[in-house]
């Protein structure tokens, strides 16, 4: 039973000025990120039923009264010029865009109609979903997405970002160390926080560097600065001076050659076990093949890693002593590989945290132990042994030791790769919710081929993309702020995603038109027969609390408790109770039986000065990309006129010195071209 820990009051003239009283106050939450539905809480100003502003909610223990520009920008989110307003079908040649206005009741029954009759023709299997990051992360809206494709009988949900984004990392640590997610750098306790920055937790990489406090203001100002304000030392590894690392409160900025983070990691590793500040007790007990690693990890000496990253030996052997040495230190990591040398870097980070003894220990890297988990059954069980086999990509080792392809679903670009080769089929219709590859995966031309092969196209979306003009049918989907959304719970703390207005246009939720089709097509018994509120319960129904009691609490939210899951620490037979021998895969056996290196070993890049000298006369210059410095999350919101105008066009930046060898000005327009174009 969930115990109310604050008097949360009314909203009142003690809470809101005058000007504010005269407006409609809903605490919400805020939409500008794509996480799985927990963001900062919001509190929308509504007049004449009108959506006119926001603030940041000061009683949510996320954000305590912040908002990013992009929680800012909610307001131009919604009034959108660009919005799609009512269901359309495809008059035209796909890619043209040319389309007529229909009624919902002809665009669903033309859905379900064509969706059976492909089921019917040619197998479920050869229906996929896509979904993209506008709709969150397993939220309500993924997990309802999964059970529709699940329902419908087909492995093939795709949801492709994450593939390129943080699920190889999760992956890799996961196999690692055990848990279900990433062990979490505990800076509140903290007294030396490592900073490797992969663009504050909304997309980076091992190439990437970025200013987390721009990006997302979740995760800098209320937990890193003020833990330094504290007396904790903050080191930043990053390619880029960027505005956290110049910050004169930084302990150390360390510069690293874009790509060679793997590098610096495994050097590290080197000198802790060399000079034993590794922590015995620990890894006696709690980890596997230290033996093999010890012996492996010798020819990555500070030396060799110098020649490879541009840190001098020093700052490596400094760096390792630090982190070892320190009781409380925690090292945030997030995406870092999304590029280059990937498997070598996401093996060796939660190694490093392991053998210093810093893994789920308070100010080290840490697991929240939430008393409930939000879900709603995806019936994977529907989908049999050999139909799961049939996912497209299910041949991946990835794929097979994540749970199986029904756990997985299909990779996203052997998916487009199958449509237009027809190996090992030809998938014949798609279902896109809230993605835009055209705008934001690789290779345009192959998914707009993929998409002109399809038979038959739907597309749920707010705004219109280039993707949208391939589809046969458009949907227009309503905002967050426009619907009763779904909850989200963090750190045990339960917050309700409150509709601010009543749609525009004839703009749906997502979770409306899914819960229609679903009943149109004959699946109402696996969709609460439509019964919106009785899915929000369902999703709920883990916490106790239903979707009336919580929000009753909006303004504050619920604790479901209230110290527990901090206390749970060092719970390490819960953790890797499904590892070989229970213990941490320092040598990792899971990685061995799937035909891949049981070790990290260090691969470096594909095209880099020291693999490929020869580039370097005709392209002499690195480019290593960052997370926009304005807030701007996925093309999803590069129409929202505020954000837009932050940074009209875009931009590159080079080297004061590099700039003027080459007569480049500030404001001049370059050309930047690579082997690949």
């Amino acid at each position: 039973m969930w115990q109310r820990l604050y008097n949360t009051g009314s909203l009142t003239e003690n809470f809101f000025s005058k000007e504010q009283l005269m407006e409609k106050v809903i605490p919400t939450m805020c939409h500008g990120c794509f996480y799985g539905g927990y963001s900062c809480g919001m509190l929308a100003h509504v007049k004449d039923n009108k959506f006119v502003r926001v603030e940041g909610n000061p009683h949510h223990p996320l954000n305590k009264g912040g908002l990013c520009a992009k929680g800012l920008s909610a307001v131009k989110w919604v009034y959108n010029p660009h919005r799609l307003k009512y269901p359309l079908m495809r008059i035209g040649e796909k890619g043209e865009g040319r389309f007529e206005r229909i009624g919902w009741d002809k665009a669903l029954d033309m859905i379900a109609e064509r969706l059976l009759e492909i089921k019917e023709r040619y197998g479920a299997e050869y229906i996929t979903f896509v979904k993209g990051q506008a709709s969150g992360w397993f939220n309500l809206y993924h997990q309802l997405f999964v059970r529709f494709t699940h329902a419908l009988g087909s492995p093939n949900f795709s949801w492709w970002g994450p593939s390129v984004c943080f699920i190889p990392q999760l992956f890799y640590h996961v196999c690692t160390v055990g848990g279900d997610r990433y062990a979490t750098a505990d800076y509140e306790n903290s007294d030396l926080i490592i900073e490797w920055f992969t663009g504050g937790g909304t997309g980076g990489a091992a190439r990437r560097g970025s200013e987390s406090a721009n990006v997302n203001l979740r995760t800098v100002p209320y937990f890193i600065l003020n833990r330094i304000e504290e007396g904790a030392r903050l080191v930043v590894i990053n390619p880029q001076l960027i505005p956290l690392a110049a910050n004169k409160r930084v302990y150390k900025w360390i510069p690293i050659r874009p790509g060679t983070d793997p590098a610096l990691a495994l050097a590290m590793i080197n000198v802790i076990i060399n000079e034993g500040l590794y922590d015995k007790d620990f890894v006696s007990r709690w980890c596997y093949g230290f033996d093999r690693l010890e012996k492996h990890i010798q020819k990555y000496t500070p030396e060799w890693a110098e020649r490879i990253t541009d840190i001098p030996k020093e700052d490596i052997i400094w760096l390792a002593r630090e982190y070892a040495s320190t009781r409380r230190a925690c090292i945030r990591f997030t995406e870092a590989p999304q590029k280059g040398d990937l498997i070598s870097f996401a093996r060796a980070i939660p190694i490093l945290i392991a053998i210093t003894g810093h893994l789920d220990r308070p100010g080290g890297n840490v697991f929240f132990y939430q008393s409930a988990t939000l879900q709603i059954d995806t019936l994977a069980d529907r989908i049999s042994e050999d139909m799961s086999n049939r996912a497209i990509g299910a041949d991946r080792v990835f794929s097979r030791m994540m749970g199986g392809p029904a756990m997985v679903g299909a990779d996203f670009f052997s998916l487009i790769n199958a449509i237009n080769t027809g190996k090992p089929y030809k998938p014949k219709a798609a279902i896109i919710v809230c993605s835009n590859p055209m705008s934001t995966a690789r290779n345009p031309s192959g998914i707009a081929k993929a998409l002109k092969e399809l038979e038959f196209t739907v597309l749920i979306d707010v705004v219109a993309t280039p993707t949208s003009r391939y589809a046969d049918i458009v949907l227009p989907a309503a905002t967050k702020y426009e619907h009763e959304g779904d909850a989200a719970i963090l750190l045990n703390h339960l917050t309700a995603c409150n509709k601010v207005i009543e749609p525009l246009y004839e703009a749906r939720s997502e979770l409306e038109i899914i819960l229609d089709l679903a009943v149109r097509m004959g699946m109402g018994k696996d969709f609460w027969n439509g019964d919106y509120n009785a899915m929000l319960n369902t999703y709920l129904s883990p916490t106790g609390v239903s979707i009336e009691e919580l929000k009753k609490e909006a303004l504050m939210g619920i604790y479901l408790s209230k110290t527990e899951f901090m206390e749970k620490r060092e719970r390490y037979e819960v953790l890797f109770k499904d590892l070989p021998e229970k213990k941490v895969q320092l040598y990792n056996l899971i990685l061995e039986k799937n035909g891949i290196e049981p070790l990290p070993t260090y691969k470096g890049e594909a095209e880099d000065p020291l693999s490929s000298p020869s580039l370097r006369k005709e392209y002499p210059l690195m480019f290593t990309d960052e997370h926009s410095d304005y807030p701007n999350h996925h093309s999803w919101m590069r129409s929202v006129s505020w954000l837009r105008r932050l940074r009209k066009d875009p931009y590159v930046k080079i080297n004061p010195e590099t700039a003027q060898k080459y007569g480049i000005r500030h404001g001049d327009w370059v050309e930047i071209e690579s082997p690949h174009g």
